[in-house]
């Protein structure tokens, strides 16, 4: 009873979340606390289970985007320092490692960077790769697997990789001191409870410094249909922590694993942190306020024009609420301080934990873990994103003119 309430209270708060096209004052996305977000949107192949913004890699079009890039790093006033910086996509490694550097240099004009990393396909973090991203201070990556499986890999149209490459990588990364996460999914299409307690025992022997297992995520875009309902990915996520628990492996959410390192977690620090996101469709958020790039045609035009546009919206009370409660959720240790400055309604759900066992004290207890999960999934999948629900879009229409004229020189906005 409780899962379904605070999940129906959950999609219902940011389902309801509205975004406008308009032009963006970074005046109001400027932070003392954040981190940074790079988005680079091309990948070869699209596999039908990911939900982020996407395009065909073009080699002219990289170009473009990646002059675009520094033109809106050094646009937005940026300034200080950042906890982090992560690139993310796409496939961030289908740009050469001379390129990331180029982009960290740039943002490293304005910056002061604690901690780098970047994520990518396995095949292209090749030795030479790996090398010249430590040489760029990289200091984490992360390595979409997924699955060793070929069936299912098949099923969701990606390529396969094997157990020798990831071990490759694996090793001479740490050798140079960059700390690496490997992703699963759980509940991709014609994946079993056995194919994911396969992948688990084949990452447990290569030893990441992390191991992070996703449950399939039902958001508009995604072409794939899951394998599993939520309690038996949920289930089976279980059953991949016995694995890595007796590999040494200590639990940190409650869906990311680690033996040590330095690992960006994604859902951990974008569902709370404030963060800046450079790039087309990347994504910020500074106290109650949201903002979201244009797609690449739009994002190219603007720049050209010294302007800057984008999708924003502001959190209410409620939803910004939730969205840190998740949070302390998520980590399955929630800080008292912060529960101090929650409205009525969290401490009651808060309460209501703690009656039915749930929470005890201030931890989420083996039984609470289920309700995480599914808390942790619905904020996920309930998040409003403009670029892959229109109907999110407050003036619709007005946008679509714009998206329709965008091969235009002039955006007249």
């Amino acid at each position: 009873m409780i899962v379904k309430l605070s999940k129906h209270m959950l999609s219902n708060s940011f389902s309801k979340v509205k975004f406008k096209f308009t032009q963006l004052n970074w005046d109001e996305l400027g932070s003392q606390n954040y981190g940074l977000y790079v988005h680079v949107p091309f990948c070869n192949t699209f596999c039908s289970f990911c939900p982020f913004y996407k395009v065909r890699y073009d080699g002219k079009l990289k170009e473009k985007y990646i002059q675009n890039l520094k033109k809106e790093i050094r646009m937005s006033g940026v300034e200080g320092k950042a906890a982090w910086l992560y690139i993310g996509g796409g496939t961030p490694n289908l740009l050469a490692a001379e390129e990331i550097n180029e982009i960290l240099t740039c943002v490293r004009e304005f910056v002061t960077i604690e901690e780098v990393g970047m994520e990518g396909n396995p095949v292209g973090f090749t030795s030479e790769y790996i090398e010249k991203i430590s040489d760029s201070d990289v200091h984490k990556i992360s390595i979409g697997v997924e699955s060793f499986q070929s069936a299912t890999l098949k099923a969701v149209n990606r390529a396969g990789v094997t157990e020798k490459i990831v071990g490759k990588i694996v090793d001479q990364a740490q050798s140079l001191g960059i700390s690496v996460n490997i992703d699963l999914m759980v509940g991709l299409p014609r994946q079993t409870v056995e194919d994911c307690l396969k992948d688990a025992e084949i990452l447990s022997t290569i030893e990441p410094n992390q191991i992070t297992t996703y449950p399939f995520m039902v958001i508009p875009g995604v072409k794939a249909e899951p394998s599993m309902d939520s309690r038996q990915m949920f289930k089976t996520i279980e059953k991949v922590w016995v694995i890595l628990r007796n590999r040494g492996y200590k639990r940190d959410t409650i869906w990311v694993f680690s033996n040590g390192g330095r690992i960006y977690d994604s859902a951990k620090d974008e569902l709370v942190r404030d963060y800046l996101g450079f790039g087309p469709a990347a994504f910020s958020t500074c106290g109650n306020v949201q903002a979201v790039n244009p797609p690449i045609e739009l994002y190219s035009e603007m720049f050209q024009q010294n302007k800057r546009l984008g999708f924003q919206s502001k959190l209410d009370e409620k939803a910004t609420a939730w969205r840190r409660f998740s949070h302390e959720l998520y980590k399955l240790q929630i800080d008292p301080e912060t529960i101090k400055g929650m409205p009525f309604h969290v401490k009651l759900i808060l309460q209501l934990l703690k009656t039915t066992g749930y929470i005890k004290g201030l931890k989420v207890t083996d039984k609470g873990r289920y309700f995480v999960h599914e808390i942790t999934k619905t904020v996920v999948e309930s998040l409003s994103f403009p670029l892959s629900n229109f109907r999110a879009i407050e003036n619709r229409a007005e946008y679509e003119k714009i998206l329709r004229a965008s091969d235009e020189r002039t955006i007249n906005f």
